[in-house]
């Protein structure tokens, strides 16, 4: 039976384990001749601290601003958003740049929303034929309180989901 991978989705949060898994997308995707899609998250959180007509954005001077958007002048309903976005997007580019050592075709995208939610909706909308992602390895307490957001995607992927932790300790 062979394997027709196309497009390999590799989520990014630059942790070590998602640097990982980028060598291991990239590599994948050289071996299947298939592209990258790397995917960053800003969470849902950020995209709410000054929603839409909120009072703080709508009586916050423009002076405020300055600096954080390339005019002084705020442009659209939530300039901070499309500011983070922007700037999600060029360290993402840089971040392949500097990583990536293999010449693979890439995509970059940024979502914003829940990482686990985000990361399911790219691969459906794009077809993707495979994610390769890190895993933080949280057990007990830690993965009550946190989740994880491997686990989530590896349940309910539309596609098979290779997953790569880093810092396992070794089997006694």
């Amino acid at each position: 039976m062979s394997m027709d991978v196309r497009k390999i989705l590799v989520p990014i949060d630059y942790s070590r384990d998602s640097h990982q898994a980028l060598l291991w997308g990239a590599s994948l995707a050289g071996k299947y001749g298939a592209h990258v899609l790397l995917l960053h998250v800003i969470p849902k959180a950020v995209e709410e601290v000054y929603p839409t007509g909120s009072p703080a954005w709508t009586t916050t001077p423009a002076s405020y601003y300055e600096g954080m958007a390339p005019s002084s002048q705020r442009f659209g309903p939530q300039p901070v958003i499309i500011d983070l976005v922007e700037k999600a997007r060029s360290e993402l580019h840089d971040y392949a740049d500097n990583h990536l050592k293999a010449s693979v075709p890439l995509e970059v995208t940024i979502a914003v929303g829940k990482p686990a939610q985000e990361i399911l909706r790219i691969a459906r909308d794009e077809s993707v034929d495979l994610i390769v992602m890190g895993t933080h390895g949280r057990t007990g307490l830690r993965h009550l309180l946190l989740g994880s957001v491997a686990e989530e995607v590896s349940r309910h992927a539309p596609c098979p989901v290779f997953t790569v932790r880093i810092g396992a300790e070794a089997a006694s």
